[in-house]
């Protein structure tokens, strides 16, 4: 502190003549280089750095203090107060979901070594240390020191909304010391700097998902100083934390993607959606099965010769019980409900005239329902990586369908969206289908999802969502803040989706002229590119999948059973095993897909244990069992990839005609 220049305004202070402030810059230019390059542009700042006769530091904006106070005890009355009672966030509980997978078998097999024990968790975590620590404002930065030294964090994330702020904090922390005690300590400094929430939340995501997000339970929230932003945020969070370790796949969900695309790319010359295609002029709809829809069939019917038409996944049945026949389909779920909807709807009603636009990793039942088919790759999916070399990959594609339509229509070229029945949520809390649907008309189960979150409606109101509903919504609201050519009208009455206009849908009144649906098929389908049966077998022939997957198989092994053999195991093997995958992943795309998420979510109910065990010794006895446990999880996901990848080679080349996703469980 004594070394800073505090007395003038930003647009009067001399950065160049403060040694302090040009080495916070040096530490920004190695350690966060773009920061670096904004802050080396500033010239001026809207508010300025303060310090009055008694030495009281603030930052002044007009006429306004920021702490209105002295940031110094301001700061040590804040965090005083806040270790007196610290905001974590942590899992509450582990979900035992009857399932036989790999993570339950593993959360099973932990649980039943504490219960042979007689051991009673902790109803939260009993060390002080957390992986993560969040920052909710940056201001001059006073906090940053004393919170890491209480958290031990390894991934420090600092948010500020206001530039100025972390500008006149190079005049007052020392950023060259916490950058290399970082450096000392393992631990990584992120400063996000948005002005708006939905980016804020977006930069979480990523930097969570980075950072090892099977390490969340437990992490620290600090909010530095009043903002209606800041406050939105945290709520957001708090509301999304599962989200942080849902959706990043898992292995058994990976075997039947793999055994599902083999058996639709071995089917003589597929279409597949390769590119994006120039821009298109006519309106598309898009068709989901909210509860809205029921309410705006007639709206469709009345405008269906003005545009083309879609529906997604149990909407296919919506439409076509209004004798709605659309013109593509859109799925991208490989569950077997998924696929006996379709079966039941082709009986039903027949699906000719139907263009099917599926993922690559549908059910092969599926594309055989459809008389035409094209198929489309989406990211972070083994087969994509595999097959998909030199291909688009459909990004932000999931959690639902309504996401993989959006993005594949707009590959597709076009630009006009209309959204109905593309609720996100409902008016009515426990109510998420069309009357129409399967669901509707009481042969399937209303999904159930997870506790209802009230948002603001389309049209004014409340409605209510759930967490992946809310995550849908998100990415829907990414794609369209990403792509601002998107014109997309939302007819739905549901949840209100930001970037999309809100329109009645009987005020809807299309002035276009009536669409030629055919010949838009016609120059969509000669815009695709064919994968014959002999591509397929030459890159799985050249892939080095079986190589790799016993190198890496290996290494794992290495390491848990040199962990399992310690008399005092402590958490090193946790972070290895995390970093390892992390490498896989970089060197093959496809091996990161297969056991990314499943090592993610067993090490993840691992930390969610051990952080919860009181007595040390029995700790000490429970991380060699669990290092062991999952040494023999690994083994099993070794021999059943390995009959996997002897599968699809003989399958690719005829010698078996299907694959067993099961394999031998």
């Amino acid at each position: 502190m004594a070394e800073t220049s505090l007395g003038a305004e930003a647009s009067d202070l001399d950065s160049s003549e403060s040694p302090f402030f040009a080495a916070n810059m040096a530490a920004f230019r190695e350690h966060a280089p773009q920061l670096h390059a904004r802050l080396a542009q500033v010239r001026a700042t809207h508010s300025r750095l303060f310090i009055d006769e008694n030495g009281e530091i603030d930052i002044i904006l007009g006429d306004l203090r920021f702490y209105s106070e002295d940031a110094v005890a301001y700061t040590q009355r804040q965090i005083d107060a806040y270790f007196e009672a610290p905001k974590r966030r942590f899992i509450d509980d582990l979900l035992f979901d009857g399932e036989v997978g790999l993570e339950s078998r593993y959360k099973l097999a932990l649980s039943a070594v504490l219960e042979a024990e007689s051991v009673n968790l902790a109803e939260r975590r009993v060390d002080q240390a957390s992986h993560f620590t969040i920052v909710l404002g940056l201001g001059l930065g006073l906090h940053l020191d004393p919170l890491i030294a209480y958290t031990s964090c390894v991934e420090l994330i600092i948010v500020e909304p206001n530039f100025d702020n972390l500008y006149h904090s190079l005049f007052v922390i020392d950023w060259c010391a916490l950058f290399e005690q970082a450096a000392l300590d393992g631990r990584a400094i992120h400063v996000v700097i948005e002005k708006d929430q939905a980016s804020i939340s977006s930069h979480l995501r990523k930097l969570i998902s980075l950072g090892n997000p099977a390490l969340i339970d437990g992490l620290y929230v600090y909010q530095h100083y009043e903002s209606g932003l800041l406050k939105e945020t945290h709520q957001a969070f708090h509301r999304e934390l599962s989200l942080h370790i849902q959706g990043l796949g898992f292995f058994e969900d990976e075997l039947v993607m793999m055994a599902n695309a083999v058996g639709n790319l071995k089917k003589q010359n597929i279409r597949i959606l390769s590119s994006q295609q120039l821009p298109r002029e006519e309106p598309v709809f898009i068709c989901g099965s909210g509860p809205s829809i029921d309410g705006d069939l007639d709206v469709i019917a009345a405008q269906r010769d003005r545009a083309i038409v879609v529906s997604i996944g149990s909407g296919l049945r919506t439409l076509l019980a209004h004798d709605i026949r659309p013109d593509m389909h859109v799925e991208t779920e490989n569950h077997p409900t998924n696929a006996a909807n379709i079966e039941r709807a082709a009986a039903e009603f027949g699906l000719s005239g139907i263009i099917l636009l599926g993922a690559v990793t549908v059910q092969p039942i599926v594309t055989e329902l459809f008389d035409e088919v094209f198929l489309y790759f989406r990211d972070s999916q083994v087969p994509s990586a595999i097959f998909g070399e030199g291909i688009d990959k459909m990004g932000t594609s999931g959690p639902t369908v309504a996401n993989a339509a959006l993005v594949t229509l707009t590959h597709l070229g076009f630009r006009e969206i209309y959204l109905f029945g593309v609720d996100m949520g409902s008016r009515q809390a426990d109510h998420y289908h069309s009357a129409n649907t399967y669901i509707g008309i009481g042969e399937n189960e209303e999904w159930a999802g997870s506790a209802r979150l009230p948002v603001p409606a389309n049209f004014g109101g409340q409605a209510h969502t759930e967490t992946i509903l809310g995550w849908s919504r998100s990415a829907v609201e990414h794609v369209l803040k990403n792509n601002k050519g998107i014109h997309c009208v939302n007819c739905s009455d549901g949840a209100r989706i930001a970037g999309t206009i809100p329109m009645l849908p009987w005020v809807l009144d299309l002035q276009n002229q009536p669409v030629d649906n055919s010949q838009i098929m016609d120059e969509i389908r000669g815009k695709m590119s064919i994968f014959p049966l002999e591509l397929t077998q030459r890159i799985w022939h050249e892939s080095e999948l079986a190589p790799v997957t016993k190198e890496i198989f290996a290494k794992i092994d290495t390491m848990l059973a040199s962990a399992a053999a310690l008399d005092d195991p402590d958490l090193k093997w946790v972070y290895d095993l995390y970093d390892l995958l992390v490498e896989a992943k970089a060197n093959s795309a496809a091996i990161g897909a297969y056991l990314f998420g499943t090592t993610c979510m067993t090490i993840g109910s691992f930390w969610w244990f051990d952080g919860r065990i009181e007595d040390a010794q029995i700790r000490r006895r429970f991380r060699g069992i669990a290092a062991q446990e999952l040494r023999a999880l690994y083994s099993d996901m070794e021999r059943r990839l390995s009959i996997l990848i002897s599968d699809v080679g003989d399958c690719i080349t005829g010698q078996i005609t299907t694959i067993n996703s099961e394999l031998d469980v």
